[in-house]
Order: structure tokens, then C-alpha cells, then sequence
């Protein structure tokens, strides 16, 4: 008997997040059979089959529809379980249609769902809601450990791998164009104006950088402001919102994290994967995927001073290549075969709570 789950996300929220919702939905498609209920089908995907609910443009209304959806489907068809993308709505919603069903339920947690709901004045909630879950997913230890610490079960936890594509990212030959490169959400968690303050103390001494920053978000403006305030137009390249990075990659040297908070980002693994040095404050579950002095540098601190000392060690030719050879061994752990392999002990922990064989 084929296996059916249900998954209830949204891939309306912007390029970005399509591209996270499709990179951890994508590789549980490759084992069973998964619907996904959402505001905005994402056509890329072709393991997914998808119900879109109405919509009206108004968020709250949305919202609700979808829920109103997800439940009639379950109710409607032969589930084994309800998966999900971050906890607020979206998890709180497979709770609910997992409760209503009786279907076991999955939460694949983001940045957000700890860093903002875990520590917010109602983490006491959170921290319960998460206990909730038969199986939770994290990006790296470092979530690992601090769902552990709220009183989730370890057994209940896996880590998923981001997938990085290793036919579109690896390393190539071909012509340097930027020394620095910046990828991300132009918002405040990602802090791109740290970027451009690290451009300006290069420029300060002495330096002449070459460097992009790709993206696009709410601080376009900010961004843009602080560029030409600080005379950086020569300096800094703006090409926009790339939908496939590599190209870029390929042109540069070193990869520039500046995120105040971040899970793991795919935009770094991808950049490794390419043979980039990255650059990174300790955030999140970087060090999972970067060891300082060995493939990297990650620094303990957030401020323009630091990273500009950071990037001029990396003048030295000997460390940079050495660097850069290791970097791309971070597709052992990240990619898209890895993610496919993570689901099937994600699928073994749910089946456990159906009373079904795990060898199903």
C-alpha cells in the first residue's frame, strides 16, 4: 500500500521562500506520496501533488482558507501524516488537522520558530507546543540541542539536511570578478547593512574591493542609501534577486554571512559547494557546516572591524586556497541525496506512531 502524507505550507511568501519550502518538501516527494496544501502551488516541483486554496488577498482570510482546506482533506482522505514548515501558522494548523484526524504530525523548524517563539514572553507555550509533535526536524545541532533543552524527546528529533544541488554547485573554472559576495534577504535579521560597513572599513584602509550583493527585500532602500552615502557605488555591485546564484558564485572568492540570527542558510552551503570562502559570525548552526581555520572563519563577534580583519587574512594565498579546497566537502553532509535519506527516518519515527513497519 503506497503511503500518502499531507503537507501544509505556503509557497506565496517571495522567491526566497519558495525556494526553502521546495528544498525541504521536495526530497519527502521522492519517498511517498505527499499533497501539499498551500496559498501558491510551486510548478518546479514534480514530486509534490498540490491544492491551492481560495484566496483574497487579504492574509487573515488566507489563512483561514487554507486551514479550511488542510482539514477537509484530511478529513477527506487516507492520510498517514501531516507534515509541515514552521510552526506559526503552519504547524499550529498540523496540530489541529493531526488532532481532528487522528494522524501523526511533523514540524520542520526555521530560524524563527526558536530564535524569535522559543524566547518571546509566550515560550512556555511554544516550548509545550513543540512537545506536541511525533517528529520535529532541525537544520543542525545546534537546534538539536535547544529543542532538547525545552523537554522535546530526542528520539523525536532529526536533523535534515539542506539540499544543495551538486550538478548546479561545485567548484568551476572560470574568471574572478568579485573578491566578496553578499546573498540573502535585504532584512534587518540578515543585517546587509553590515556588508556595506565592512566595504567601507576595507575601503578605509586602503583596500579597493570588488564585491555584489544579491537579493532583495525591505531594506532595498536602506541599502541603497548607505551605499551611496559612504561612496561605495564604485565598489559594490546591486544585480537584484538571483533565482539561480551559481553564476555568481562561480566569479567570486569568499562568501559574507552577516545574519544577526539564521538557522543554516542554503545560500552558504551553496557558495561552499562552489569551493567560496566563507566568512561567518557564529549564528545558528553554522558550525555545523563551518569549521573554523579549516573551512573557513568563523567569527565570534558582529561588527564591521571584525569581518574587514577576517577578509584581509584571507589576502594570504596560502590560507585562502586552503580554505577553499576543503570548502566544498560540506556536500558530504548537505545535499540533495543526504535530504532524500533524512526523510526516510523522519517517515520511520511517524510510521512508529501508526504502529506501521518501518520497512513500509
Amino acid at each position: 500500500m503506497t503511503e500518502s502524507y499531507l503537507a501544509i505550507s505556503d509557497f506565496s511568501g517571495g522567491v526566497s521562500e519558495t525556494g526553502r519550502m521546495a528544498e525541504h518538501l521536495g526530497p519527502l516527494g521522492e519517498h511517498v506520496e505527499t499533497t501539499v496544501v498551500c496559498l501558491v502551488a510551486d510548478d518546479g516541483v514534480d514530486a509534490l501533488t498540490y491544492r491551492e486554496a481560495p484566496t483574497t488577498g487579504l492574509r487573515a482570510l488566507d489563512l483561514l482558507s487554507l486551514f479550511a482546506v488542510a482539514l477537509t482533506e484530511g478529513a477527506r482522505n487516507d492520510y498517514d501524516g501531516v507534515v509541515s514548515i514552521s510552526l506559526v501558522p503552519y504547524g499550529c494548523f498540523a496540530l489541529a488537522v493531526g488532532w481532528l484526524c487522528g494522524l501523526p504530525t511533523h514540524l520542520a523548524i526555521i530560524g524563527v520558530d526558536l530564535d524569535v517563539h522559543a524566547r518571546a514572553r509566550y515560550d512556555a507555550l511554544t516550548a509545550a507546543l513543540f512537545r506536541q509533535f511525533d517528529a520535529i526536524t532541525v537544520p543542525g545541532t545546534a537546534h538539536r540541542d535547544q529543542l532538547e533543552a525545552l523537554g522535546v524527546p530526542g528520539e523525536r528529533i532529526e536533523i535534515l539536511a539542506n539540499g544543495v544541488d551538486r550538478g548546479t554547485y561545485s567548484p568551476a573554472e572560470t574568471s574572478v570578478d568579485y573578491d566578496y559576495i553578499w546573498v540573502g534577504r535585504f532584512s534587518a535579521e540578515k543585517d546587509p547593512l553590515l556588508f556595506v560597513r565592512t566595504m567601507a572599513a576595507l575601503v578605509e584602509r586602503g583596500e579597493q574591493p570588488r564585491a555584489a550583493m544579491l537579493g532583495t527585500g525591505p531594506l532595498d532602500g536602506a541599502v541603497d542609501d548607505r551605499i551611496d552615502e559612504l561612496g561605495l557605488d564604485d565598489y559594490i555591485d546591486r544585480p537584484g534577486w538571483v533565482d539561480e546564484p551559481a553564476n555568481y558564485y562561480h566569479r567570486a572568492r569568499t562568501f559574507v554571512l552577516t545574519s544577526e540570527r539564521d538557522a543554516l542558510p542554503l545560500t552558504l552551503l551553496e557558495a561552499m559547494a562552489c569551493g567560496l570562502v566563507p566568512v561567518v559570525p557564529d549564528v545558528g548552526n553554522v558550525r555545523d557546516a563551518v569549521t573554523d581555520g579549516e573551512s573557513g572563519i568563523v567569527l565570534d563577534g558582529r561588527d564591521a572591524a571584525s569581518f574587514a580583519s577576517a577578509l584581509q587574512r584571507l589576502d594570504d594565498d596560502e590560507l585562502y586556497h586552503r580554505l577553499s579546497a576543503a570548502a566544498p566537502a560540506v556536500c558530504a553532509r548537505f545535499s540533495t541525496e543526504r535530504a532524500v535519506e533524512d526523510w526516510q527516518s523522519v517517515l520511520g519515527t511517524l510510521r512508529a506512531v501508526n504502529g506501521r513497519d518501518a520497512e513500509t
